[in-house]
């Protein structure tokens, strides 16, 4: 491993994602080095913890709920002006106070190198630890936020070459496309025959996914419902950790077989292998999923901001096409399967699957250290 026995990863629980990017990393590491050690933190627990429940409630509840504030945060954030003064401000008064205890826990742990899967604090942390320990910072989508785009870096993996060309533009050359990381099995999904039956699917059946995300975002209930008017169809519609979504589709579609209504599943890859063609957000971890599993995305519902511009990156890409209304799923869905439309976003969303993103970044950590 070049020296590395000991990494830390760090992560914000905003949403599922950034967790879901450490966890990969994390798996790539012990992987590569069975003996080798991993501390994982939440950035989020070093923090007041009523401050930590407003910000992670706070993401989850604006993304159901709220979107276009989200958004204005973000882009406020994001573009030069009087918001991101003031949000540089917020940034760097939080990182004044629990970076230092971040410092102290990576030191006392003897870690050496840390890996950032979300942006908070994450280039004052390599500022502050330069020339000690590299800090590195992984996209979780497929372009970067101001707050990830910095020289500190020892280095920084772009989720895709756009987020690369991000970088190089404003002259930050230690960066590499690794793509966004996602959890190894990725690299090894079933066929569609064996995903089916571990699921109890028909093999010869049309299977649509229909997704919201981990925090069961979005309009999905409006695209299950066009999707079961399909009577050739079978729906798998995923609820994620939204309880009362999962409570209220199951007492709707209790009566509708080709509609099978799931909350949060521990084997996603198992449903993107089998489905035909998916309705969901476009989330990175997400979508970095099914493209491994080259699964044609009808995306819907993009969350200003971030999944605007993965929106952006997938149907300009081939991959995946924009449906407006979650309404016209049925259509949608019908549109892409029956005029060979499916066949060629598979062969795009192959061209843009990195599967091996977590190991490639593990590799490139060695070889840093």
């Amino acid at each position: 491993m070049g020296g590395l026995n000991s990494l830390g990863v760090i992560y914000a629980s905003e949403g599922t994602g950034h967790r879901a990017a450490a966890l990969a990393i994390c798996e790539a590491f012990c992987e590569r080095s069975p003996h080798g050690r991993v501390i994982c933190r939440d950035i989020l627990d070093f923090i007041p913890s009523w401050l930590k429940f407003t910000v992670s409630r706070g993401y989850v509840a604006m993304a159901r709920h709220a979107p276009r504030l989200w958004g204005a945060m973000y882009w406020g954030s994001d573009r030069a002006g009087v918001q991101a003064e003031m949000s540089d401000r917020v940034h760097n008064w939080l990182c004044g106070v629990y970076l230092p205890r971040i410092e102290r826990e990576m030191t006392a742990e003897g870690v050496g190198a840390v890996v950032f899967t979300h942006y908070f604090g994450a280039a004052p942390f390599a500022e502050r630890m330069r020339g000690r320990m590299p800090v590195y910072c992984a996209d979780t989508d497929f372009a970067s936020h101001r707050f990830q785009r910095s020289a500190a870096f020892a280095l920084s993996f772009a989720g895709s070459a756009r987020a690369l060309r991000q970088r190089t533009d404003e002259g930050i050359l230690n960066a590499a496309c690794t793509g966004v990381p996602v959890a190894l099995k990725y690299s090894r999904l079933p066929s569609r025959e064996e995903a089916r039956a571990k699921l109890s699917l028909p093999p010869e059946a049309r299977v649509v996914l229909a997704s919201g995300g981990g925090i069961g975002a979005g309009s999905v209930f409006a695209a299950v419902k066009s999707l079961a008017q399909l009577r050739d169809t079978i729906t798998a519609a995923i609820c994620g950790n939204n309880d009362g979504l999962y409570a209220e589709m199951r007492a709707y579609f209790h009566y509708k077989e080709n509609v099978r209504v799931e909350g949060f599943v521990p084997n996603m890859e198992d449903y993107y292998a089998a489905a035909d063609a998916a309705v969901m957000k476009p989330g990175g971890l997400s979508s970095s999923e099914a493209l491994c599993a080259a699964l044609p995305m009808l995306l819907i519902d993009p969350v200003p901001g971030q999944e605007e511009l993965n929106l952006s990156y997938l149907t300009e890409n081939g991959a995946a096409r924009y449906l407006p209304r979650a309404e016209l799923a049925a259509e949608g869905v019908g549109a892409i399967l029956s005029n060979g439309g499916a066949q060629q976003m598979r062969a795009a969303a192959k061209k843009l699957a990195r599967p091996n993103a977590a190991r490639e970044i593990i590799r490139l950590v060695a070889e840093n250290i």
